[in-house]
């Protein structure tokens, strides 16, 4: 059960349907760039649906509705004398699939509205780790119905801007570069699933590759048993043993100069982007699914170049192992200060050393047993969380 959406040309006739592109029919599955419901939406609004009544319809949007949609979809069945546009373009309407339209990238990055005299900078959309399409939601009719939609989105002010390009589709035009002599201001609506806060990736500067998780807020992915943790550690016991990784923070616009570094920061200094997660974001590869997230007991993490190891086993957990915060992303640290939400903060254990391993990243090595004639002392950070450290009725331990 759910709202399913498609979107419909009330001029030509025609429709897309997510269905006919191998996508659920709910507006999260299908409305987010890159996707081929988008591009063909994208290309035919370039070229044949250019200055067309087109709109994003949902099975609940109906006149009755006391909406921001409701004189432009009353106008979109007048003389219908159908009560549901969805249902009437289900009917009525020409489908268009894959094999009716252009589906390729042709990098469409500008979307204008000439009567309300602003456009959006597809760049400029937050990406993390959904990259929802702005169109869509504009031009969308039945988001609000009672159902509900598909998306919760974060922050709540974004719900404001949904549906309110309706009245002004004729003025919409799609461009590759900015139009000459147009100087309307930028409206970034900002539609995101991802919870507000400070966000972060893993970097790999030297393969130029980059994952995160879900929620890429830090201390909900840093438990010494997540999944990322583990990928984390099985790329640095392989492929990435010896290269630039760092966990770097959405905010972020300093903190990699280190020796070594000066190239990577001259590359951002030039960019548009400035900051090291937004330029990987956008120039990076993606690992997506291909890594494993098996546990393959990885236990000992040793800097060569500090002379010193951390002893998983030593990090401290509570006696119901709620919480036991993973050492190594937060040794990797770039820009966390404390001050967001999910962030260690100064008051929290361990906040000294955060980021400490930056600067020596190339000599890490992970292992599963001691490295034979290795004679370092042991480095106990000790990372956690205050506040949950205060709320737990058992004593901290150190397991062996």
């Amino acid at each position: 059960m759910g709202v399913y959406y498609l979107i419909v040309n009330v001029d030509k006739k025609e429709l897309l349907s997510p269905h006919d592109f191998d996508h659920g029919a709910k507006m999260a599955e299908w409305c987010y760039q890159g996707n081929r419901v988008i591009l063909a939406l994208h290309n035919l609004l370039e070229n044949r649906w250019k200055g067309d009544r087109v709109y994003a319809v949902s099975d609940y949007a109906l006149a009755s509705y006391d909406s921001r949609y409701k004189a432009a979809l009353s106008e979109a069945l007048r003389g219908t004398g159908a009560k549901s546009l969805y249902a009437y373009a289900s009917e009525h309407y020409t489908p268009l699939g894959p094999e009716d339209t252009d589906i390729e990238d042709h990098d469409i990055r500008y979307i204008y509205n000439h009567a309300l005299k602003v456009f959006i900078d597809l760049e400029h959309c937050p990406r993390y780790t959904d990259w929802i399409a702005p169109l869509p939601l504009l031009i969308v009719m039945g988001h609000d119905a009672p159902a509900g939609g598909n998306f919760d989105f974060l922050p709540e002010e974004c719900v404001d801007h949904v549906g309110t390009w309706c009245d002004t589709v004729r003025s919409i035009e799609v461009s590759r570069t900015p139009l000459k002599n147009v100087d309307y201001a930028e409206f970034r609506p900002g539609f995101t699933e991802v919870p507000t806060g400070r966000h972060y990736y893993i970097v790999n500067v030297d393969k130029r590759l980059l994952f995160g998780a879900y929620d890429l807020q830090l201390l909900s992915w840093v438990c010494c048993r997540c999944e990322m943790v583990h990928i984390l550690h099985n790329l640095l016991a392989g492929d990435w043993k010896g290269d630039r990784v760092y966990v770097v923070a959405n905010d972020a616009l300093k903190g990699w100069e280190f020796p070594g570094n000066d190239e990577l920061c001259a590359e951002l200094a030039k960019s548009e982007e400035k900051g090291l997660f937004l330029y990987a974001e956008k120039h990076f590869t993606g690992l997506g699914a291909v890594v494993g997230t098996e546990d393959h007991g990885i236990r000992y993490l040793y800097n060569h170049a500090l002379k010193e190891y951390v002893d998983l086993k030593h990090c401290p957990v509570s006696e119901e192992d709620r919480a036991c915060i993973a050492p190594l992303p937060l040794l990797l640290t770039i820009g966390n200060v404390g001050d967001a939400a999910l962030d260690l903060a100064p008051e929290d254990d361990g906040f000294e050393h955060m980021g400490k391993w930056c600067a020596s990243v190339r000599s890490i090595e992970v292992s599963k047993e001691p490295l034979p004639g290795v004679d370092y002392p042991e480095f106990r950070p000790n990372f956690l969380e205050r506040k949950e450290r205060n709320a737990w009725s058992g004593p901290i331990i150190v397991t062996e």
